[in-house]
């Protein structure tokens, strides 16, 4: 499902648009991406894990990646390995769960990062941008497969060209809202714009 969700995003931007799936989605590959500063948008269909895995244990903000077989990959893309990317990016899109949420202080000070902690900027969303996203859209709770939703938001944010990436987020939700399989808010209000949501979609 998230494979097909990047596809269809990818669609509409024809051959200037790269796809990372499976085996070549490792938090490796991503890090040595070449021309990784020049990406306008990135977009990460994944799993997220922003709580703790045991309870007492810290939370450490990662995405899920696939492994590569080398020593340097954990399969974690993680808080610290996202702060250390140069980004030049636009938009940033985290479609998976609670990618809104918070870090701990620790998982902010092991990035390097010497102010904050507990607040919602210290999750995923900071990192990326510490990184250089100038705009984050991050979800607050797991995204739905059912009835494509995430797909179809995606998809429907970016056949809103030349509108602002909040007004295109608007239409997008709306959409859905208007159709009676995806009207729930569950559906279609997880996601949230963090930074310019004035600036243009597509630049």
């Amino acid at each position: 499902i998230r494979a097909d969700e990047l596809r269809q995003a990818a669609a509409g931007f024809g051959g200037s648009a790269q796809v990372l799936t499976g085996t070549d989605f490792t938090d490796t590959a991503i890090e040595s991406l070449p021309g990784l500063g020049e990406y306008r948008i990135l977009h990460f269909a994944t799993h997220g894990l922003v709580t703790a895995p045991q309870p007492g244990c810290p939370p450490r903000p990662a995405l899920l990646t696939s492994f590569d077989g080398g020593a340097a990959s954990d399969g974690l893309l993680s808080f610290a390995e996202i702060f250390a990317l140069k980004l030049d990016a636009d938009l940033v899109i985290l479609s998976a769960c609670d990618t809104a949420g918070s870090a701990t202080l620790g998982a902010t000070r092991e990035a390097g990062v010497t102010s904050g902690g507990e607040f919602a900027l210290d999750g995923l969303v900071r990192a990326f941008v510490g990184a250089g996203g100038r705009t984050v859209l991050a979800s607050h709770w797991p995204v739905p497969d059912d009835f494509d939703a995430t797909g179809r938001l995606v998809s429907g944010l970016f056949a809103q060209t030349g509108r602002s990436t909040a007004e295109a987020l608007m239409a997008s939700q709306t959409a859905l809202m208007d159709d009676a399989e995806t009207s729930h808010p569950f559906y279609w209000s997880a996601f949230a714009v963090v930074g310019d949501g004035a600036a243009r979609l597509a630049r």
